[in-house]
């Protein structure tokens, strides 16, 4: 069987598995897990931001913050660390930081109201979007105090998000929002990168569409 082949039928079984409790944040992160197996490594989370369009240097680096500095001791079922850095998607709900917008609540269910929220208060221009000082903005207030790590990994991931997502004018749509909240977005895009649209350099994008 081609690598292309496997590729298409691992993609199609993260797509199509279900589980009758799954929350919003296990489907977030199970576009990561790109064997389907419950648990992601760092050469998954890495195979991932490829799959998305990032280059090298920002696919290796975000694999190794989010593995090592943040996620992957916090959703371990053992209290000794995996030399493998690993995250248990069923678990990724106890991962969940500071800082950050509560859409998703501390069992990771998607949290409507909070959702609406960031757009009511950060969207200036009633567009259904962000632009990225309006991120900025919402940044800073939800800030916890002496919060460095879930303020850092919220400029971390929306940052990713604007690039990855945000229109021509600079726009972070509200939709696109809401599918990364569950994790489709993330296999739309593959699916466009895979038909020829890549992510420019400017934004992050392969180098020379190699790199």
């Amino acid at each position: 069987m081609s690598s292309r082949i496997y590729s298409d039928l691992v993609a199609k079984k993260r797509n199509s598995k279900t589980y009758p409790n799954q929350t919003a944040m296990q489907r977030h992160i199970a576009f990561f897990d790109r064997n389907a197996d419950g648990i992601v490594y760092p050469t998954e989370t890495y195979a991932g931001f490829r799959a998305l369009g990032f280059n090298l240097l920002i696919s290796v680096t975000t694999a190794l913050a989010f593995h090592i500095l943040h996620v992957s001791y916090f959703t371990s079922p053992s209290w000794i660390p995996s030399p493998l850095f690993p995250v248990y998607v069923e678990t990724i709900h106890w991962a969940k930081h500071g800082s950050d917008t509560e859409t998703f609540n501390e069992e990771g269910q998607f949290e409507e109201g909070k959702f609406e929220r960031i757009f009511r208060k950060y969207d200036r221009g009633h567009k259904d979007g962000l632009y990225y000082s309006e991120i900025v903005n919402m940044w800073r207030g939800n800030r916890n105090v002496l919060d460095v790590v879930g303020w850092a990994f919220q400029v971390f991931l929306w940052s990713y998000l604007w690039l990855l997502a945000a229109d021509r004018n600079g726009v972070l749509h509200k939709e696109d929002v809401r599918k990364q909240y569950d994790g489709t977005l993330y296999y739309e895009i593959e699916k466009k990168r895979r038909a020829g649209d890549l992510l420019p350099w400017y934004r992050g994008g392969a180098i020379f569409g190699i790199l």
